[in-house]
């Protein structure tokens, strides 16, 4: 076997180890595991929210991304059906020697001449059309004469770099941002300098930091941080000294690995050894009380310092004295706060500390990392099966009775209307896409929801209407009165089956809240008659 003029030296070779393809439900979560080898993964249905070494990246519908040893991911699906291909490639070093070519595995470190992440790829459907091409000639099951594997990877590869945009070619030619890092996550424990890491990058240092932020979106420092955090979360535990801790991951001050420590995660390492056994109140529109009920653990205290609209200063500064004063008298160890809660963040750590978690429109995130907060997290894997079992077999019952029956929500303000969408909320994914439900003709396609004044309301030619009210506010009940006698008037609205409903909206953030909705969406749509409005 010879190689063409450009192939005599040393050059490593791309060969197929596998390729894999995964049909997962929507509660499909899989927790921190390592990449040894490197790895293109294409969606082909559905999408995903993945955490590739700390940064969080959103995969849809035909997106290839590139995962190179090294790489630590988490993936959970953000859709009802998610499908995907997984393809593992060796690599291989041929050298020539006295005339003759020797081939050995190449370092587990080596990589694609791919940066990190998501891939630009021209056609989609080509693309999609060779990998399936590839798996169907990996799999051969019939034994029929199919091109050599290793050349349709070949081929796909190449056309995969031939496709990049000049600028993202630069970036994957270095490769040496990707040896950097699974430097870091070998000797994460010892003493590593700017200039140790552009050397083995081959980068000026200053080359260095500028490719290192541009690939992973943060300074190396910062992400060495993350490294040496994410391996203390392992080794703290009742018992063990946090100065032993923090010296073997590489903090030679106990002070600041506490401090870097605590801006990570959120908790101090003391907090975090005790999280499991810790007294934890909540401040939060979300009903984050019932997230931690749905994991076994019941909040000390829960409070809602969210001020509803048309709520005066002197109204809401009583509520909110009242709310705190709630917290004081249960001396929580910990308060866990929804964004809803950052305007008070000042008064909340005055009586304990508080963390705000990170908004999510993927509730299953949020409840993930209220679960991790509280040492938690099988519990929480544990609630995403039973929601999907219980989702399941709601969608099957409402396939049966519902029919072309359509569904639209709306939710009724002080001087608007708006109709929820059929995407980028929890209630609207439930609803639509898990449950299958039909969405009304004036329902917003592609988004989270439209707002409108009354006499702008479109005909809604729906079955079925779910009007919430937000607050009871006179002119709430104004606006709702209004509507239900433009309602009597006009025929095609006075087909409609209303349902007055509870706020569907924040509930539908927790596993509790889903349950019920899924209860009562069941019981509303199945009766053969609705209620109207009055």
């Amino acid at each position: 076997m010879d190689f063409p003029p450009f192939a005599r030296t040393n050059r490593t070779l791309y060969l197929l180890s596998s390729v894999r393809k995964f049909n997962r439900p929507n509660s499909f979560l899989t927790g921190p595991r390592k990449v040894s080898v490197p790895v293109l993964c294409f969606v082909a249905k559905g999408k995903a929210l993945l955490r590739l070494n700390d940064i969080v990246h959103h995969a849809e519908a035909h997106q290839l991304l590139y995962l190179a040893p090294g790489t630590t991911i988490e993936a959970a699906a953000q859709s009802s059906e998610l499908v995907y291909f997984v393809i593992l490639v060796r690599t291989v070093t041929a050298a020539r020697r006295g005339g003759c070519w020797t081939f050995v595995d190449a370092p587990s470190a080596s990589v694609l001449p791919l940066a990190p992440g998501h891939v630009h790829i021209g056609n989609a459907g080509q693309v999609l059309r060779r990998i399936e091409e590839l798996y169907a000639a990996s799999k051969n099951e019939a034994g029929m004469r199919c091109p050599d594997p290793d050349l349709l990877l070949q081929s796909f590869l190449d056309r995969i770099l031939q496709g990049l945009p000049q600028s993202q070619a630069e970036t994957a030619a270095s490769g040496g941002i990707d040896l950097c890092i699974a430097y870091m996550r070998e000797h994460f424990h010892e003493k590593i300098t700017r200039e140790a890491l552009a050397d083995i990058a081959k980068l000026t240092p200053n080359a260095f930091c500028r490719s290192f932020k541009r690939a992973t979106g943060m300074s190396q420092t910062e992400y060495l941080n993350r490294i040496r955090i994410e391996r203390a979360k392992e080794r703290l535990s009742p018992g063990v000294s946090v100065k032993e801790v923090a010296v073997s991951v590489g903090y030679g001050s106990e002070y600041y690995f506490s401090r870097i420590f605590k801006e990570t995660v959120g908790l101090s390492p003391t907090l975090f050894i005790k999280r499991e056994r810790l007294n934890v109140a909540t401040a939060s529109r979300l009903g984050f009380q019932d997230n931690l009920s749905s994991i076994g653990l019941e909040a000390a205290a829960a409070i809602d310092c969210y001020r509803l609209p048309g709520m005066d200063d002197t109204e809401y500064g009583q509520r909110l004295l009242s709310q705190l004063e709630q917290l004081r008298l249960v001396k929580p160890d910990l308060i866990i706060a929804d964004f809803y809660h950052q305007s008070v963040y000042e008064s909340l750590k005055q009586i304990a500390p508080t963390l705000v978690v990170k908004h999510h429109l993927d509730w299953r995130a949020t409840h993930l990392e209220i679960a991790k907060l509280v040492g938690r997290e099988q519990e929480a894997v544990q609630t995403f099966k039973q929601l999907e079992e219980r989702t399941a077999d709601a969608r099957g019952r409402l396939r049966r009775t519902m029919e072309r029956a359509s569904v639209t929500v709306m939710q009724v303000l002080a001087k608007r209307v708006r109709l929820q969408g059929t995407v980028n909320h929890p209630l609207n994914e439930l609803l639509y896409e898990e449950l299958g439900l039909k969405p009304g003709n004036a329902v917003p396609r592609n988004k989270m929801r439209d707002e409108w004044l009354p006499e702008e309301l479109p005909k809604l030619d729906s079955g079925h209407l779910l009007v919430i009210k937000n607050g009871s506010q006179p002119e709430v009940e104004a606006l709702l009165g209004h509507l239900q006698q433009w309602h009597r008037r006009d025929p095609i609205r006075k087909g409609l089956r209303t349902h007055f409903i509870p706020n569907w909206l924040v509930m539908s953030w927790t596993p509790p809240g889903r349950n019920r909705i899924i209860d009562e969406i069941v019981d509303l749509l199945t009766w053969d008659s609705g209620r109207g409005l009055a």
